[in-house]
């Protein structure tokens, strides 16, 4: 008589069978992103514009005409803020502020080329190499190319929330055919998930708006080139969590060393930090009323990883593909001990729920 091997009552054949399944999506989410990456996007857009559209709805009295009143706004702001990004990012790559720049980098560096700290001499050459104006350069058309591609695909993400907008009548009445013990724990984790992603994007992009404005205020009142570019890098990488906001702030400081007075300079740098400090320690609180319930060192794994298997995009997504991986790991009781591991400040659940 053979005996099976368990780990806290799980077989081992099973914890087996979830590594082999855990690999296969792995492998399908890095070589099948044309494709599921647009899906996801436009599932997690669904879930954002969802109630919105239902409130029209009540107004328009057809789903389909509300939700082309709300792609239609959103359509024409992004149409909008892409052409004031592309100006500005052409102004900064004009061949006259690059000019300047560089007159005012190497004047920068010719100072520091005798200057002693603690009896050691500054090595200018490696600082010029990790702060050049070739490098700010690249850092800003890349973002930019990454927000490109992502605009690419906004076809492919366009049908397939078409699609999802159709079937989200029909898509209950199919679950509770074929799953009839199920479907209320269904619902349950689309409610969640949906509230959970509003509250989390509504607040993010609040804050991240608001902190933008303001450093936008700051930069272009310094006069620093490329302001809206660096405002909207602020607003984009603000939604990658806790290291976002300071990258940001990277690129804008070594301009404001380059091109301003060492006060000057200090006094913008600060100007940055407090504003990102004080939208995210005391205005998100109040917007969301709490944080966000997930402990921060497998966020922060979480977003790395989407991160590497989908780029900068990866990153912004990670924390609402979190939010929905802890609502459905909540949702059943054989996955709840999973869900508490996962939660900052954990709630033990009652056995009878």
């Amino acid at each position: 008589m053979t005996s099976t091997r368990s780990f806290k009552g799980i077989p081992v054949s099973t914890v087996s069978d979830v590594l082999i399944i855990l690999l296969i999506s792995i492998l399908a989410i890095i070589h099948l992103k044309a494709v599921i990456q647009p899906l996801v996007i436009a599932t997690l857009l669904f879930l954002l514009i969802r109630p919105s559209a239902n409130w029209l709805e009540q107004r328009f009295g057809h789903p389909l005409l509300a939700y082309s009143v709300l792609l239609t706004l959103v359509g024409f702001v992004l149409f909008l803020a892409s052409q004031i990004l592309y100006s500005n990012l052409t102004e900064f790559t004009e061949p006259a502020t690059q000019q300047r720049i560089t007159e005012a980098f190497s004047e920068k560096m010719s100072r520091l080329e005798n200057t002693q700290v603690f009896g050691y001499e500054i090595d200018t050459s490696g600082l010029e190499e990790l702060v050049s104006i070739d490098v700010i350069t690249n850092f800003a058309t890349n973002f930019v190319g990454s927000i490109a591609g992502f605009t690419a695909s906004a076809v492919t993400i366009f049908i397939f929330l078409l699609f999802i907008i159709l079937e989200a009548e029909t898509l209950p009445n199919r679950i509770k055919a074929a799953y009839p013990e199920e479907v209320e724990r269904f619902k349950k984790i689309a409610s969640n998930s949906g509230d959970g992603i509003n509250t989390y994007v509504i607040t993010r992009a609040t804050v991240a708006f608001g902190q933008a404005i303001v450093a936008a205020i700051i930069l272009q009142y310094l006069a620093i080139p490329g302001w809206f570019l660096w405002a909207s890098i602020t607003f984009f990488l603000d939604f990658i969590p806790y290291i976002g906001a300071l990258i940001s702030m990277i690129p804008p400081g070594i301009l404001a060393l380059i091109l301003l007075e060492p006060t000057t300079a200090l006094i913008m740098i600060g100007l940055l930090i407090g504003n990102q400090q004080a939208w995210g320690a005391f205005v998100e609180p109040q917007l969301s009323g709490q944080r966000l319930d997930m402990s921060p060192i497998v966020l922060l794994i979480l977003v790395s990883f989407w991160g590497w298997a989908w780029g900068i995009m990866g990153a912004v997504l990670g924390v609402p593909l979190a939010v929905i991986m802890k609502i459905a790991l909540e949702s059943d009781p054989r996955t709840r001990p999973i869900a508490l591991l996962l939660s900052q400040n954990p709630k033990p659940y009652n056995e009878d729920e």
